[in-house]
């Protein structure tokens, strides 16, 4: 969790809802606040609505109710392709064009914003560096060319582009093989750090929560049943099935020290 002072709101969903023919609700009435340099993780199991929420945010999804303020500017009344373009975004599986290269892949927002080449160019090769790839190396290499890490800091690097105030992270780190998840992880809350920009991470995984968020919104059936900082949850669950996603984490952290015990 961030050291850094938290500051002014980015974000704030009032009673954001969404409903489907047949009277399905995804998401009912949900209530987030996210501030500059604060990373909110939705958690709960899957049909929980934690991923229509967030893409409820940048509007991949369109709410049936409610409010969503981005730096206190209502998203239904933006075009929702330029709100996107304001948003950052990292998916599960790097999301990457195959066919550009990992400069061309960065520079995807930054060409349809109309930058100069020579702006391009410098602002690549500084995101590389950010997300610890050498430029000589990796400026032209294929998605094919990297591994799965690789392929992820540079969809990390796009989503930064053009200083994005907010990034949204679905199951960003979860296909990932735990060595090289765990280090993305701590290289992305360094740059968060460093940045300072809020971020909303959608994750199933309560430990990944619990290590990486400044506060955790967990949520069931649509409806979102605590929210509080991973201290609040972890020693005042509100409801049983809180306690129930902490089990898994307190699962593996027992096995843990069981194995380092019989070593």
């Amino acid at each position: 969790m961030s050291e850094n002072a938290i500051g002014t709101d980015v974000l704030r969903l009032e009673g954001l809802t969404k409903r489907y023919p047949g009277g399905v609700i995804a998401a009912d009435a949900v209530d987030l606040t996210v501030s500059a340099g604060e990373l909110v993780a939705i958690v709960g199991e899957s049909g929980s609505g934690k991923t229509t929420t967030l893409k409820a945010i940048n509007r991949l999804i369109e709410p049936s109710a409610g409010t969503i303020l981005f730096q206190g500017r209502d998203v239904l009344a933006l075009e929702s392709h330029a709100l996107r373009r304001e948003i950052g975004w990292v998916m599960q599986g790097d999301g990457l064009f195959p066919h550009l290269t990992a400069a061309q892949n960065i520079a995807v927002t930054p060409r349809l914003l109309k930058w100069d080449s020579a702006r391009i160019a410098a602002r690549v090769d500084e995101l590389l560096e950010l997300v610890r790839l050498d430029p000589e190396d990796f400026r032209d290499r294929y998605p094919h060319q990297m591994s799965g890490g690789q392929r992820q800091r540079i969809a990390i690097a796009r989503a930064l582009a053009v200083e994005p105030p907010l990034i949204l992270l679905d199951e960003a780190f979860s296909a990932l093989d735990p060595v090289t998840r765990a280090g993305l992880q701590d290289d992305f809350v360094a740059l968060q750090h460093r940045l300072q920009f809020a971020a909303v991470m959608v994750t199933h995984d309560m430990a990944e929560a619990l290590l990486l968020a400044d506060r955790i919104l967990v949520m069931k059936s649509g409806r979102v049943i605590q929210t509080g900082t991973p201290s609040d949850l972890v020693n005042r669950p509100a409801d049983p099935y809180v306690t129930e996603l902490l089990a898994a984490p307190a699962k593996q952290a027992k096995a843990v020290a069981a194995l380092e015990n019989s070593a």
